[in-house]
């Protein structure tokens, strides 16, 4: 094809990680897409290539500290060639490091447990008095000193003989207290009504509830200092409200203090709540900034129920990425491999997806990057040492035993700053 468009001019490194770089350029007007070309030797073999669609571009699965050579063209829209390759120029990742270990770990934990009347009847999916000792096992496993939990019901379970009823979240909290941590609710009421324990004929009170969202921590290493709710945007008055739970806790052994936040966005496919989605993510990022007045350190986790592949896009992640979160996986729209601004030390089992639908078979995207996340764990600036989808799985990726949901745990060890 004909040349058509200007080379592009002004190619350059922005920024250098260890596995990757990120390279911007001069647009050229009314080109339709850019490709980068790259390479580990000056004469491009071995290249590999890249289509952007802005003058700016991370090219990611690099090796560490090795040189890098780049050009770049405009392409159309379907691949095929409008300009020349730019001159090449060159730029180098930077060397790996070791740091120290964590200081004063604090494990913290998101969990959709699935609600006791949300049974679908699925291959391998149990009751939830079927599979609640799995689930417990799946969070004693890693002793989260904190864990988000979603879908804990606050509507009294079946068979249960004891008066007044049981929720799904009181049991969760039982069970696990007998396990031999001093697990608590950090709110322990079922309803925001006067008399909190049923909504029948109820008077509105604010009492801190926020149905199967709750927050449980380890009392024996964390202190609740304050804890509360907040409703969330939605649009029909007959929809299921949404809620953050937040509570700020203290970790005994620093001394230190953080906001800690647990949610869950409505899960409804309509474009209608799509753009739900995004307003209840502001609401999120709102009501921390108000009522995080200390600026204390952040975790914000739960079932956002959006993912990389979500189309138009995966707005509730990009709300909070926008307002200066960060995702420890750098699990970024529709690209596997870690971004730059991935902060997780370790992985473990990151490329596994954290909703496995009841399948024998654990799900996973890829061998080696990101998998599909419906569930989160952001913090505000901080080293997170360590990350896992905890699953408990033999050598050929299959669960064992009883599946404990529908969604698996995901655990982060961080150091406050």
């Amino acid at each position: 094809m004909a040349t058509t468009y200007a080379v592009p001019t002004g190619l350059k490194s922005s920024v250098q990680g260890t596995t990757s770089l990120t390279y911007k350029w001069n647009a050229v007007a009314g080109a339709p897409k850019y490709r980068i070309q790259i390479s580990p030797n000056a004469d491009m073999s071995s290249a590999t290539f890249f289509r952007f669609s802005s003058t700016t571009g991370e090219i990611r699965n690099l090796k560490p500290n090795t040189k890098y050579y780049a050009k770049v063209r405009v392409i159309t829209l379907d691949g095929v060639n409008l300009s020349p390759y730019s001159a090449a120029v060159a730029a180098k990742t930077l060397a790996a490091t070791t740091l120290p270990p964590i200081s004063n770990p604090l494990s913290v934990a998101s969990y959709n447990v699935k609600c006791d009347n949300c049974f679908d009847g699925l291959a391998n999916e149990l009751s939830w008095a079927g599979r609640r000792d799995a689930v417990v096992s799946s969070i004693v496993s890693k002793r989260p000193d904190v864990v988000g939990v979603q879908e804990a019901s606050q509507g009294w379970l079946k068979n249960e003989t004891r008066a007044g009823g049981l929720t799904q979240f009181e049991d969760l909290q039982e069970r696990l207290y007998k396990r031999g941590v001093n697990y608590q609710l950090a709110n322990a009421k079922r309803n925001n009504c006067v008399n909190d324990v049923t909504p029948t004929n109820c008077v509105f009170a604010d009492k801190g509830a926020s149905q199967g969202t709750k927050i449980v921590y380890n009392k024996g290493t964390l202190e609740l200092m304050r804890q509360g709710s907040v409703a969330l945007p939605k649009i029909s008055s007959t929809d299921n409200t949404r809620y953050l739970a937040w509570a700020v806790l203290r970790q005994r052994s620093t001394g230190k203090s953080f906001f800690f936040g647990d949610t869950q966005l409505d899960s409804s496919k309509a474009s209608a709540y799509y753009l739900l989605r995004q307003s209840q993510t502001s609401a999120i990022v709102s009501a921390i900034a108000r009522l995080n007045t200390a600026k204390l350190p952040v975790l914000m986790v739960g079932d956002f129920n959006s993912h990389k592949w979500t189309e138009p896009s995966n707005a509730p992640y990009d709300k909070m990425i926008a307002a200066g979160y960060v995702d420890p996986l750098g699990n970024t729209y529709k690209n596997d491999a870690p971004s730059s601004a991935a902060t997780a030390e370790q992985r473990v089992r990151a490329n596994y997806d954290s909703f496995n639908g009841f399948e024998r078979k654990a799900r996973a995207r890829n061998t080696t990057g990101n998998g599909t996340y419906l569930d989160y764990i952001f913090t505000s600036k901080m080293r997170v040492g360590k990350w896992e989808t905890v699953i408990n799985m033999d050598s050929s990726g299959n669960f064992i035993g009883t599946i404990p949901s529908d969604h698996n745990m995901v655990n982060a060890v961080v150091q406050l700053p």
